[in-house]
């Protein structure tokens, strides 16, 4: 399988198509192209990183109906629509759903460009945060509620006296806790133990670390409460109902 990001697109115009892959070849990225929402996802890999830039009007099943199909596959990958004309309740409601930008025909190949970096970032944050939650789910499925005891004590910083106090058992038996944890988590120090223990917590409590995935939920989809903020510099509440302005060329 091919790990480097690639872009997809989902555009019927050939010469917009051919526009995106420029950019990509500016990137140094792969683009590959694709004329029906369904074409795409017939031949989606979602373990492959990259992201996705679609026209929102596609015959068939259209952009909204690509996205959500991308939701229900768990997929990553960030969403990036193209539309010559639309109104806010639909870009409202891609932006809800977790697109990443929504960009007016005719964009500027730099905004473009700039949306396309921010994507493949993303990407890769999300996949990195998704791969420690794996890690995660596997540690702690194996755990005996013992051991996942003295984890949650560890990421309190308690030492072991103050462990074995809390439990109500001896130091040697908090040793042999640690012991097994260590032998379990396949790590071989207490600061191994401690990393796991405080990315335990952080996903039990489902805290989003400082990245450019805050406004959005634990599979990296948005939330629906933030601003809604187009690339083109267009700014408005997302409960707003009013025409999208194009961006006036220079």
């Amino acid at each position: 399988m091919n790990t480097l990001p690639t872009i997809f697109v989902i555009e019927p115009d050939q010469a917009i198509a051919e526009s995106i892959k420029n950019v990509a070849a500016v990137l140094e990225l792969r683009c590959e192209t694709y004329t029906t929402g369904q074409e795409f996802l017939d031949a989606f890999d979602r373990h492959r990183p990259g992201c996705l830039v679609l026209e929102i009007r596609i015959s068939g099943m259209n952009g909204l109906q690509v996205q959500q199909a991308l939701i229900n596959m768990d997929a990553t990958l960030p969403v990036i629509f193209l539309t010559a004309s639309a109104s806010v309740s639909i870009a409202v409601h891609a932006m809800r759903m977790g697109a990443l930008h929504f960009l007016e025909k005719p964009f500027h190949e730099h905004d473009l460009w700039s949306a396309i970096q921010e994507a493949i970032h993303i990407d890769g944050e999300r996949r990195r945060m998704k791969s420690v939650q794996e890690t995660i789910d596997a540690g702690v499925s194996i755990l005996t509620e013992k051991e996942l005891a003295v984890l949650e004590l560890l990421a309190d910083c308690k030492n072991k006296q103050a462990m074995a106090s809390d439990l109500g058992v001896s130091i040697r038996t908090i040793e042999h806790h640690r012991t097994q944890l260590m032998r379990k988590l396949k790590t071989n120090s207490i600061a191994g133990l401690l990393r796991f223990a405080l990315n335990m917590r952080r996903s039990a409590a489902n805290v989003p670390e400082k990245s450019h995935l805050s406004g959005q939920n634990g599979n990296g989809f948005g939330t629906g409460t933030e601003e809604f903020v187009p690339h083109n510099g267009y700014h408005a509440q997302r409960s707003a109902e009013v025409p999208l302005r194009r961006r006036n060329s220079k």
